[in-house]
Order: C-alpha cells, then structure tokens, then sequence
C-alpha cells in the first residue's frame, strides 16, 4: 500500500497530520515539495494498522510532536530516530507494545508497552506500577542513567539488591560472560560476592569465567591501590 500523507504549513516547514500506511517499514519523510517536514501532529499515524514487527523511521528534522501522535497504530517493535535523544524525550509518546528505541545520537533502549518512551516519566510510573520489573530492565537503567533521578536511582538499586548474586551465579553457570559483566558493572556486587563466584567457577571447571573474574579483581585491587597512593 502507498502512503498517503497529508500536511499542513506550520512554523518552520511542514507538519504531518495523518500518515496512512499498513507498510511494515514506515519512513517519515524529511520534506514535501521542497520544505522541511518538522512537525508530527496528533493524527500522525492513528489507524493504521498491520501486523508484524514494524519499524518507524523519522528524520531530524521533526523537532516536535503531538504526544498523542502514536494512539492507536499498532505492531510498531522498533522506532528510529535520526536526531538526538533530547528531542524524542520531548515527544511522551507511548505504545501499546514493546518497543526497540534508537536514536542517532547513540542513544537505545528497549521500553516496556503502556509506559511513556521518555525519562523520568517511564522510571516514574514503572516503579510505582504493580507489574514487577524484570531484572534486564533495572540493569539498563543503570547502565543507561540518562535523566535518572538520584531517587529512581535508589529505588532501582534496592530491587536489585537481592537479585543480583542469583543473576551473577546464573549468568556464571551459563558461562554468559557479557551477562556476567553487566551484573558486575551495576556496582551492587561486592568483592566479597566476586570471591565467592570466582570459587563457585573454579569448582565448576568454568575456565572462561574464571578468568573473567580474576581480571576483574585485579583490576579492583589495581584501582584501589591507586587511590591509597
């Protein structure tokens, strides 16, 4: 099916007021007729529907965009934006499903379906839901802090607290180095807690993750006798 698009003049350029399209592939585009799109309006994609994993494409130069631009469409799996991720935060929008978002600046995360694409509001309403949070989720926080509030910090800090050693021993046991890693850069493990792993993967015979640990307590000490000198 061919898009069909229409438009209005705004400040600036153009704005999209409805995309119509049942493509798995959606590509905003940059401009019509000569002019910068820039603007996607309440309507933008309401409607159209399909099945399947869907991508949305959306050029830079869409600075703005109505928060309710995304009601109704479905099967969207993954958006990228081709701006910065300061200006797809200013966006609020949510889907109804699970949603891969990548933005040119370097930016990705993959946020959960019915809560806000933007920070803090999505650490907000997920820490205050009654859904419980999956391990990875917390962990990409962490590792991914952008406009993480010191509280949320805390908050996501101490759901992992006593999940963490179980994840560690998982990822140990699967020998998932990168999963073991991840577990360890969250900084909720303690040396004490390595030790015991670095036992536990001696005794089990895994060789890799062995040596993983050993070079992470080297470079513990390494680090901590830079700071006694």
């Amino acid at each position: 099916m061919t898009a069909r698009i229409e438009i209005v003049q705004v400040d600036g350029g153009l704005e999209i007021t409805r995309l119509t399209t049942n493509d798995i592939s959606i590509v905003v585009p940059s401009s019509h007729q000569g002019m910068p799109v820039v603007s996607l309006g309440p309507q933008f994609l309401r409607d159209s529907h399909a099945s399947g994993n869907r991508t949305l494409v959306i050029p830079s130069t869409i600075a703005k965009a109505s928060e309710e631009a995304m009601v109704s469409v479905t099967g969207i799996r993954a958006i990228n934006y081709l701006g910065d991720f300061e200006t797809f935060n200013s966006f609020g929008w949510t889907l109804s499903t699970d949603c891969q978002v990548t933005c040119a600046d370097g930016f990705s995360f993959f946020f959960l379906a019915g809560y806000p694409m933007c920070f803090p509001r999505f650490d907000d309403e997920i820490l205050t839901s009654h859904q419980r949070i999956s391990e990875e989720v917390v962990m990409a926080r962490l590792m991914n802090p952008v406009h993480l509030t010191d509280d949320n910090r805390v908050r996501y800090e101490h759901y992992l607290r006593n999940r963490v050693v179980p994840m560690a021993e998982h990822a140990m046991m699967e020998n998932d180095v990168n999963a073991l890693r991840s577990v360890i850069d969250s900084g909720l493990l303690s040396e004490g807690d390595i030790r015991k792993l670095l036992e536990d993967s001696v005794r089990s015979g895994k060789t890799v993750i062995t040596s993983v640990l050993m070079s992470i307590l080297n470079q513990m000490h390494s680090k901590q006798e830079s700071l006694d000198k």
